[in-house]
């Protein structure tokens, strides 16, 4: 089926398309996870462009879309401008762009080192989590900030908020034990990361992949084995601290 969506074998241009159907096309090839070939970033920000040319203020949604894609693609700077866009175009459409510019501006601190942008993506996380206590996804996230802050103390009370309404999600397992691991509390690390090693493992390829929307489908089956690689490394590092 074409992004159309009424099966036509051939797409229509840009010119014979509203405003509402090029977005309709973006989404398409960005979100598209039922047949991972129309996955295409290139071609989902080619019809948010066009949309974004033919009028900037033409739909609620487009600046925030066209930010995931270039944070998905390493473009910060430009996210930022997008997301700043979002806000001041469409002040009222919610609260998810503070979210992502945590995200921006976490993976940007993580390439620089830059303790401004940790500090700005810990904000960031902080606002969303104001208006969103209990979604877990800020806290995994603030507790990642910490702990690239070296901030092993705030990981604990970060993430022990989210396991009371989160208590099998592996992620915050894993930043838990990561808490009690730096603050030397081995034993409680030990059985925080067999946990998030056995939440982990329960985890199917399109679980992992619903964490992560927008992010190429292809790669859901090697970040969700990473990640579970990632916490059996973390139990042999425990291990060797509770031998020592």
């Amino acid at each position: 089926m074409s992004p159309a969506g009424q099966g036509e074998q051939t797409e229509l241009s840009f010119e014979e398309m509203s405003i509402e159907e090029l977005f309709i096309a973006g989404e398409y090839y960005f979100n598209h996870q039922e047949n991972e070939e129309e996955y295409n970033l290139s071609k989902a920000r080619q019809y948010y462009t066009e949309l974004i040319r033919r009028d900037p203020k033409g739909h609620s949604a487009v600046w925030y879309q066209l930010g995931r894609i270039d944070f998905i693609e390493g473009y910060f700077d430009d996210a930022l401008f997008k997301f700043k866009k979002q806000e001041e175009y469409f002040s009222e459409s919610g609260i998810n762009s503070y979210y992502m510019i945590g995200l921006v501006y976490g993976y940007r601190a993580r390439e620089t080192g830059d303790e401004l942008d940790w500090n700005l993506a810990a904000e960031a996380f902080e606002k969303f989590i104001t208006f969103a206590p209990n979604a877990p996804w800020p806290r995994v996230d603030l507790a990642w900030v910490y702990f690239a802050q070296g901030k092993y103390e705030e990981i604990g009370l970060v993430v022990q908020a989210g396991l009371e309404k989160h208590p099998d999600n592996a992620w915050l397992l894993n930043m838990q034990g990561l808490h009690f691991l730096n603050t030397q509390e081995y034993t409680k690390a030990k059985a925080s990361f067999l946990e998030a090693a056995d939440s982990a493992g329960k985890l199917t390829t399109w679980q992992w992949g619903s964490s992560y929307p927008g992010n190429n489908p292809d790669d859901w089956a090697r970040g969700l084995a990473e990640f579970q690689e990632a916490i059996d490394k973390n139990i042999i590092l425990v291990d060797e601290k509770l031998k020592s």
